[in-house]
């Protein structure tokens, strides 16, 4: 599993015997296992897989760099910024850029998929974008065209299956293009925990991995996790049952988020199955919104595991806005070190009573006493958890923050 950016491109494109054989490890396990014993069968097997490669670098073709036209909209306004896009006349010329650009015989998305990602992007202008897929990184140029043009950003592409073929794609690309990429061979919860170890979040995900149910749930779900307060989180195949019922649930499970779009209400309850139920044209994706607060309710919510720099946490910092209403907020932090042969793990609880006050605040909740593990770990860990007794959900401005 490998993590691959423009710097380490000379490296991992020296040897495509290396690749082949990775590949055949995939897809021809019973094979590899012989490569050892010298089977000439085997070494025209892995000959086989060379050749397909390099006939497929054959038709790699790039366009060049371009000033690609893109509607200009407010994305903090209320309203449907997909919709504001596809009916500018920008968002014409920049589809029509991409129907004539060689990456549609290499790619499962249309031209609108990739003007759309593209125009969103220059928009929103993040730091990460994540994508969940990269088959031959056709809609990653499209991102990372967004991403050149804005002089900012990178997009962290993921693929355990067909890194071999991506690699040969990103080699072909220019330098400027390059620079904004990052690919990583690597399942997506492999990919999720180095992300999170990294401390990256992403201001828009496009989720294309395995459609079925339970992969397609986690991908949103670890996605939401990480993703910045009103980013976006694209969802590819909903024509397919796994897909679309895996972002319905997740929607009904998180009401701070909306889908932009109606697919997710107006649909044939009758078909598992249904290429018609997408209302972005020309796409097959459910766009969803992250709340630009973190809502807290009854229901317990945990902001993930962070890593903290010492044995010892004081309590836990809040900012949040000022709830209509007075009511309780329950927090709970699960304190843990790792040691080279042993784990030592702690929690403490507090109670903040909140008050309608001004717009915004902060609030601590301190641990009588601190929580202190032992010495000399080899890292530690905090895990927060907030409960609010309250008529409406607490919004959080920011993550909670131990100190």
């Amino acid at each position: 599993m490998t993590s691959i950016g423009s710097d380490g491109f000379g490296n991992l494109f020296a040897s495509q015997r290396r690749n082949a054989r990775q590949l055949l490890s995939r897809v021809l396990p019973g094979l590899a296992r012989r490569v050892a014993t010298g089977s000439e069968g085997v070494r025209r097997a892995i000959k086989k897989a060379e050749i397909r490669l390099a006939g497929f670098e054959k038709t790699v073709s790039v366009k060049p760099i371009a000033d690609i036209p893109f509607p200009k909209i407010d994305l903090a306004a209320d309203g449907d910024p997909v919709a504001a896009i596809m009916v500018a006349p920008e968002f014409t010329a920049a589809t029509a850029f991409f129907a004539d650009n060689p990456v549609t015989s290499r790619s499962l998305e249309t031209p609108t998929a990739h003007a759309l990602l593209y125009c969103l992007i220059r928009n929103l202008c993040p730091d990460h974008v994540f994508e969940i897929g990269t088959y031959r990184a056709g809609t990653t140029e499209a991102i990372c065209r967004a991403l050149c043009a804005n002089k900012a950003g990178t997009a962290h592409t993921v693929d355990p299956f067909t890194g071999d073929y991506a690699e040969v794609v990103l080699k072909s690309w220019p330098l400027d293009l390059l620079r904004r990429v990052k690919l990583y061979t690597m399942n997506s919860m492999t990919f999720y925990m180095e992300m999170r170890r990294q401390k990256i979040r992403p201001d828009l995900v496009f989720v294309d991995g395995e459609h079925d149910y339970e992969f397609a749930l986690f991908d949103i779900g670890a996605a939401a996790r990480l993703i910045g307060p009103g980013g976006f989180l694209f969802i590819d195949n909903i024509d397919q049952a796994g897909p679309f019922l895996a972002a319905r649930d997740f929607l009904a499970a998180n009401p701070g988020w909306r889908e932009v779009g109606s697919s997710l209400r107006d649909y044939t309850a009758d078909k598992a199955f249904d290429p018609q139920r997408n209302m972005i044209s020309q796409t097959d994706f459910i766009a969803l919104q992250a709340p630009r607060t973190h809502p807290v309710d009854r229901r317990p919510r945990d902001f993930g595991v962070v890593r903290q720099s010492g044995n010892r946490v004081n309590g836990l910092r809040l900012h949040l806005q000022s709830p209509s209403r007075s009511g309780k907020l329950t927090v709970q932090v699960v304190f843990r070190g790792f040691g080279a042969t042993r784990l030592w793990e702690t929690a403490a609880d507090a109670t903040i009573d909140l008050k309608p006050g001004p717009v915004s605040q902060s609030a601590d909740a301190a641990f009588t006493p601190p929580q202190q593990l032992a010495d000399g770990c080899l890292y530690y860990t905090v895990e927060s958890w907030l409960i609010w007794h309250g008529d409406e959900p607490l919004q959080l401005l920011r993550l909670p923050e131990p100190y």
